[in-house]
């Protein structure tokens, strides 16, 4: 079953809900592990369920005999064509379809050093959390715009993961503790929003310092 890119606003909206409780409750981010595993939780209820919008489930078929998958994972390296690592997504959903973790994609040889191949469509998220009260600064924009800059770089063109044969898309989620930006993230967000590849999220914990 092939990935439905309609699911992008779900993760979003699952997006908006992890920010929602967090300026409830402040304390409840206090690292970038802290935000992942609640965007990674609230995105597997989705996947439980059995209709929702990205024509995925839970225990799916691989393309291994017997071998069951799902399809959502933290920390998937992606290699180029050489074995090098490229990016490692903070979050990667793929098609359990295209997946084996027996052999290498398509031609059964041995598993490259990741141990698992993949084919097919993906939706990675890249997560950001600003937790310095400055909020984001010039500095902090300059590893933002970096993590764009890799997977643009290694990813569009299809040449970060010998695997991907068809397409991607990439959410890049910025939390930040406070509310506090630089003018000049103000802008990046303003010239980089969106495109036919990737979007920008921004949420904020709204923390204020007395």
């Amino acid at each position: 079953m092939a990935l439905n890119y309609e699911f992008v606003s779900d993760i979003e909206a699952t997006i908006r809900s992890v920010e929602s409780d967090y300026k409830r409750n402040q304390g409840l981010i206090l690292t970038e592990s802290d935000l992942a595993a609640l965007v990674y939780a609230r995105l597997r209820s989705l996947f439980l369920k059995p209709v929702n919008k990205s024509g995925l489930h839970w225990h799916m078929h691989t393309q291994d005999t017997n071998v069951l998958a799902s399809p959502l994972h933290l920390e998937v390296p992606w290699y180029d064509v050489n074995g090098k690592l490229k990016i490692k997504p903070d979050i990667t959903i793929l098609e359990p379809a295209q997946l084996s973790i027996l052999h290498r994609y398509g031609d059964g040889l041995r598993l490259p050093s990741k141990q698992c191949e993949f084919a097919g469509n993906a939706i990675i998220l890249e997560l950001k959390f600003i937790r310095r009260k400055s909020g984001i600064t010039v500095h902090a924009l300059e590893r933002i715009r970096r993590d764009f800059d890799k997977i643009q770089e290694n990813l569009q063109n299809h040449i970060g993961n010998v695997g991907i044969r068809r397409s991607f898309y990439c959410l890049f989620v910025v939390f930040n503790k406070t509310d506090n930006r630089c003018p000049e993230f103000d802008q990046y967000l303003a010239e980089h929003a969106g495109g036919d590849w990737y979007k920008y999220i921004y949420g904020s914990g709204q923390v204020t310092f007395q």
